[in-house]
């Protein structure tokens, strides 16, 4: 063994040795095991950990600490450590570059951008793989906030040690940006985020292997957990009149801006009489959707309201259905007063035609809760799923049938036991286009008595 450097070396190697029976490339250079002037200072060189350089074709080769002060150790490990490198290079994956985790994490966001599929495709029309830009927008926000911090944006990908991954748990429930510690299922969402990363980078030749997250069994998602924050039925009827106030608060905006809020009001309440999805709602066209009159009460209380058959697209989450909606009543208003009436033309759309979206009405919703002082009366966070989910367990309280609820809202039965499996053993045999009421919102009675009475809907104009 001598002391000095070898091509592409550095001034500080020590003891370089190469090792002429291992190679990684089989016309390739020998793999080299040295120690360094630089590293250690404090310690005896023979007590200083031995390094390691594995030369490959069209790079700097790769380095790398072996982590043991023993010769005979070293060779052990560097034969170990070529064997991987081979196989690597077997796989298609870049040996001797370094892949900085926030390389990897860009590459990977960089795809996932290229699968944004436009506002009104479906799932089927952009490929299977792709996801809205809300979804995106998430992946990167938990990436970018949570796991390029937590491995270091500088640290080579190639080169985690599988202990780190362990400690991604505990690390993720002490850093927290706002709000308290992340609950069970954003812990399990945020693990699925890394995977998809680590995997990709795999597929692609950037990474050798895909990680192995622990999560302990006592934090996974319950039943309990994740049964969705709702209104009970003495919180609805305190909230139901509350957004007409808000709309005639409105009528001093423009135009434009008092029709979106419009449309939000009839939107939130057409939702939470059919259990459709904010994502399907969306998506109806004026030609999906038939109006129906429906005959309700007895023959001493006889009284009418409007019915619905929406038309939901094989393009949507959970593919083609056909739902019946109570809150017809609440759709019609929309489509009287709307200014694009042809049969291709979105049925919640603005004043110019063009269609809402999502996160739009997401946005006046939670205006809706904050200036009817939901959450804080509540002490719940109600987002639009809670109309879904109020839907769902106000039919199931009022005895709609099992296998109706499930047609109208595109779910399983699994996935009815899951999220309400409180509420099944009062099903009964009803279906749904015989219930007797719809969910209701402002106005007076008009009869008492009743469980779930029908009120008589207050209708706000649009006076712009």
């Amino acid at each position: 063994m001598t002391r000095g450097k070898r091509g592409g070396g550095s001034k500080h190697q020590l003891e370089w040795e190469e090792v002429t029976f291992l190679k990684v490339e089989k016309t390739g250079k020998p793999v080299a095991i040295y120690k360094r002037e630089d590293v250690q200072k404090d310690i005896p060189l023979k007590q200083r950990n031995y390094y390691a350089h594995f030369p490959i074709r069209g790079t700097r080769g790769r380095r790398m600490s072996l982590l043991v002060s023993s010769r005979e150790e070293a060779l052990i490990r560097v034969q170990e450590e070529a064997v991987n490198m081979r196989v690597q290079l077997a796989q298609g994956v870049t040996v001797g570059i370094k892949t900085t985790v926030a390389d990897l994490v860009g590459k990977f966001l960089s795809y996932k951008r290229s699968r944004i599929r436009g506002e009104w495709e479906g799932k089927g029309d952009a490929g299977r793989k792709s996801i809205t830009e809300a979804r995106y927008a998430l992946i990167e926000s938990k990436l970018r906030n949570y796991f390029l911090p937590f491995l270091g944006a500088k640290t080579d990908a190639k080169d985690i040690p599988k202990k780190k991954w362990s400690e991604w748990e505990t690390w993720r429930r002490q850093n927290v940006r706002k709000g308290g510690a992340p609950k069970a299922d954003t812990l399990l969402n945020e693990m699925g985020h890394i995977r998809e990363c680590w995997k990709w980078g795999m597929e692609q030749g950037h990474i050798p292997f895909a990680p192995v997250l622990p999560f302990n069994d006592e934090n996974l998602v319950t039943d309990d957990k994740v049964r969705r924050e709702t209104w009970e039925w003495d919180e609805w009827n305190s909230f139901k009149s509350q957004p007409a106030k808000w709309l005639r608060e409105q009528e001093g905006k423009s135009e434009d801006e008092y029709w979106d809020c419009f449309v939000a009001y009839q939107m939130l309440f057409f939702l939470s009489n059919n259990g459709m999805r904010v994502g399907e709602v969306v998506k109806v066209r004026r030609k999906d959707i038939r109006f129906y009159e429906r005959k309700l009460g007895d023959e001493t209380q006889p009284f009418k309201r409007v019915g619905a058959l929406v038309q939901v697209h094989k393009s949507t989450k959970t593919g083609a259905r056909e739902v019946n909606s109570m809150g017809g009543d609440f759709a019609m208003r929309v489509y009287e007063k709307a200014s694009h009436k042809r049969k291709d033309d979105f049925l919640f759309q603005h004043l110019d035609g063009s269609p809402f979206t999502t996160r739009q009405f997401g946005k006046i919703f939670t205006k809706i809760m904050i200036s009817t002082n939901q959450d804080d009366k509540w002490g719940k966070h109600f987002v639009p799923y809670s109309l879904r989910h109020f839907y769902a367990t106000t039919r199931l309280q009022q005895g709609t049938s099992h296998n109706a609820l499930c047609e109208n809202m595109g779910v399983g039965e699994t996935y009815l036991k899951k999220h309400y499996s409180h509420f099944l053993p009062r099903l009964a045999t009803e279906d749904l286009t015989r219930m007797r009421s719809d969910i209701g919102l402002g106005g007076r009675f008009l009869r008492e008595g009743d469980d779930f009475a029908v009120m008589d809907v207050e209708d706000p104009q649009v006076t712009k």
